[in-house]
């Protein structure tokens, strides 16, 4: 194979402790790869979930190596919302879960529950805003 090849494919199994994942080509035959590596965007970790549709890109030594780059955007995979200015990043397993929002130069922040943590101890917003008579 001459050149960088890249692929769409559906992640087929996860390595969350080496942070990689096989994945399956439904066009050829449904083939599984090797273990690849997923990008680490400077050493941010959120493996995707099996089944997730991913862009692959394989190396010039063949389709043995490669390193996922990670799922994308498109009709079965939507932002929860959308928007110009508007900066999302989901921290959950699912849209909505968990995640932060910045957007008119306003950060939330949004879980079950927040907790600070620091080297003199941690604090819920629950408790902060308990302190408050909130």
């Amino acid at each position: 194979m001459a050149g960088k090849v890249i692929r769409i494919g559906k992640v087929s199994s996860v390595d969350y402790e080496n942070g990689m994942i096989k994945v399956t080509y439904p066009d050829l035959d449904n083939a599984v790869t090797d273990d690849l590596p997923v990008m680490s965007f400077n050493g941010e970790y959120k493996m995707p979930e099996i089944g997730k549709e991913v862009l692959v890109l394989h190396l010039s030594n063949g389709t043995a190596a490669g390193i996922v780059l990670g799922p994308y955007w498109n009709k079965r995979n939507q932002p929860a919302e959308s928007g110009p200015g508007l900066y999302r990043k989901e921290l959950g397993s699912y849209p909505g879960e968990a995640f932060a929002k910045y957007v008119g130069g306003v950060l939330e922040i949004n879980a079950a529950q927040i907790v600070f943590v620091t080297e003199s101890g941690s604090v819920t917003v629950a408790e902060l805003l308990a302190l408050l008579g909130r």
